[in-house]
């Protein structure tokens, strides 16, 4: 019986790579494309130090996927280091910033999903003082769960005025935007007029400070940002600073997470004081079931991992609501209309300001 079930799955995984092509149709008649991957490593600028910065990048490529294992339980389908598909056009960029010790894989779920969908993805391994895993190699195996904590401690309690210490964040993302353009690899195959940002936690303080919020930092070439559970954005920056955004922007959170308190304020409330200054149009998301944590893969095995990441149906509402937002607003496709106005089951709250 143990050789029949390998035959199976076997079978069933050769039938998956002979079904993965380029230029299919999937929902809302987009194309959907084989899948690349590859970590790029860039140099960046830190208190007078040059430091590499490892970028995981998703893109259109001709080659076939294969099974790839991102850290610990976590698989996707990648054609690893394959050459990118020259020969279709320009695509749209993300720019995405992990939470504070995460990865450029963390949201791998999602990333990889949008480059299925004719985007190139880039996602840099930011230098906290502690980071869990790595785009290239998976699990930090020299992770210091300690310093990992005081470090998150340290953020929470920082206030606009002091936030100068983590500016390292936004520079770090900037470098991946304009080394992704500048790049001889990819930077014929990207449109810079379709250019957006996003983030998870730290990581949407970091997005949202190339947006407008913070004199000097602006980006004017992003023009849409998206955010997943950011309690940083509301306490490191300023009301003010906030409704500086004039682009559109998408907000989700976790429905158990709306309790949990960073400093003297619940995560609900911070997040409701960013998306109250957002211009429209607005989205707003609470997802069923989903922790602070929903939005990151598991990057190794045991329960630990499990209460730190998030699960197949989570993950499904985040990218299906995720891909339609900057299909609509960064890529221009109407089609998409639709599935922004519908309300999923998981979702326990959805607030739409599109006027």
């Amino acid at each position: 019986m143990t050789g029949i079930r390998i035959m199976f799955a076997v079978a069933a995984l050769l039938l998956l790579t002979s079904c993965a092509s380029t230029n299919k149709t999937g929902q809302e008649g987009t194309t959907l494309y084989n899948v690349g991957f590859r970590v790029m490593t860039m140099q960046v600028t830190e208190d007078s130090v040059s430091k590499d910065l490892n970028v995981a990048v998703w893109y259109p490529t001709s080659a076939q996927p294969k099974l790839y294992q991102y850290a610990g339980p976590t698989y996707g389908r990648v054609a690893r280091d394959a050459a990118p598909l020259t020969d279709h056009g320009t695509f749209p960029l993300l720019a995405f910033s992990h939470g504070f010790g995460g990865s450029g894989i963390a949201s791998s779920f999602f990333t990889e999903e949008l480059a299925a969908r004719g985007w190139i993805v880039a996602c840099p391994d930011h230098n906290d003082t502690q980071n869990a895993s790595s785009s290239a190699t998976g699990r930090n195996e020299g992770f210091d769960r300690r310093e990992f904590l005081e470090g998150a401690q340290d953020i929470v309690n920082t206030t606009p005025e002091e936030r100068g210490k983590f500016m390292y964040r936004p520079d770090e993302l900037e470098t991946a935007i304009n080394g992704m353009i500048s790049s001889g690899m990819f930077g014929k195959m990207i449109d810079t007029t379709r250019i957006a940002a996003g983030g998870h936690s730290f990581g949407g303080f970091t997005s949202m400070a190339l947006c407008g919020t913070i004199p000097g930092y602006q980006d004017s070439r992003i023009k849409a940002l998206l955010l997943f559970s950011t309690g940083a954005g509301a306490y490191l920056m300023t009301e003010e600073e906030m409704a500086r955004i004039r682009i559109p922007s998408m907000l989700m959170m976790g429905e158990k997470e709306r309790d949990q308190k960073r400093g003297e304020k619940t995560m609900e409330v911070l997040e409701q004081t960013i998306f109250r200054n957002m211009p429209a149009p607005k989205y707003f998301l609470e997802i069923k079931g989903a922790t602070h944590f929903s939005f990151n893969i598991r990057s190794y095995n045991g329960l630990g991992s499990r209460l730190l990441s998030g699960n197949g149906q989570e993950f499904d509402v985040i990218t299906r609501y995720s891909i339609a937002f900057l299909e609509k607003y960064v890529a221009g496709k109407t089609a998409y209309d639709r599935a922004l106005q519908q309300r999923d089951p998981m979702l326990t709250s959805y607030m739409v300001v599109d006027k």
